[in-house]
Parts: structure tokens; sequence; C-alpha cells
């Protein structure tokens, strides 16, 4: 499980709402959850006054935890799976008011399992929620650098070996 786990990853967009209020949409990707794993998105209860109008996929139970309640707590986006491998199609998102200034950024997340009961049996995977392109837009990944300098050895290795038979 640990194996899957390194590989996922949730992305986010955001948009301003106005009057200091964003959405955050969430792609996670690659998280390998089974039932009764939690997908816990954190909001620092010093940037974030609330949370509202949640959103998760039917597979996904969604609770909405707010920032400072009780005081000093972290917000949580909780979307509990109800079965094993659920869809991450989407959509995921929830809106926020905001405290900072500018525009809200990244967040933590963390993975957790629970028994059948609801009791939290700890901590199984964690990460950062990474910013993504424009909706419908297709990032061209960059070039390994080994690549090119792999492929700059082959043609170098082509080049010298043609000078040496003229």
């Amino acid at each position: 499980m640990a194996g899957q786990l390194a590989a996922g990853t949730v992305g986010y967009q955001v948009s301003d709402l106005g009057a200091n209020v964003f959405r955050y949409e969430f792609f996670p990707s690659n998280l390998g959850l089974l039932q009764n794993q939690e997908l816990d998105i954190q909001f620092d209860s010093t940037l974030f006054g609330g949370l509202f109008n949640g959103v998760a996929d039917s597979d996904f139970r969604l609770l909405l935890l707010q920032p400072n309640s009780p005081p000093g707590a972290l917000g949580d986006y909780s979307a509990l799976a109800l079965r094993d491998n659920p869809s991450l199609a989407g959509p995921f998102s929830v809106e926020v008011r905001w405290l900072g200034t500018g525009v809200p950024g990244g967040l933590p997340f963390l993975l957790h399992q629970f028994d059948a009961s609801g009791r939290n049996l700890g901590t199984i995977g964690s990460g950062s929620v990474d910013l993504v392109g424009a909706p419908g837009s297709v990032e061209t990944p960059e070039p390994a650098s080994w690549l090119l300098g792999g492929i700059g050895l082959v043609i170098g290795g082509f080049l010298r070996k043609g000078r040496r038979r003229l």
C-alpha cells in the first residue's frame, strides 16, 4: 500500500468568487484508497475563516470541519472512501473564506485509515496539494535531463564513428 500512496498526488485550482471567498477544486490521482480510508485536506486556522459548499464524488462521504473550532484547530475537508478503489474523477471542491492577502495556495493533506466502527487507526500517507494548470489545459512535461544527455552521447558516438571511416 505504501508504494501506491507514494505515487499519489492531489492537485488543485483556485478561483476567486469575490469578497475574499475562493473555490478550491481538487484533483486526486493514484491514491489507491480502500474503503474506510480518508483524504484529509487541512486548512490553517490563521488563514481560513470558514469552509462551506463542499462537494465530493459519490464514492465518498464528505465532512467539513471548521477552522478554529475549537480555537486554534485546523479546518478539514475530509473525504472518506465508501468502497475500495473509489472513483477519483470528481468533482471535489470546497469554498473558503480567505483571511490572508492575495490568492490562497497549496495545502497539506493526510491519508487516514479507519476501522468499520469509525475509529482512527492512524495516518498512512501525506503530501501537499499542488497547483495544476487551467481547466482543459494540457501541460507538456519537460524532458528529463538524463534523456537529453543520453541522446547527446548517442549522436556524438555516431558522429565520432563516422569520422573514423573517412
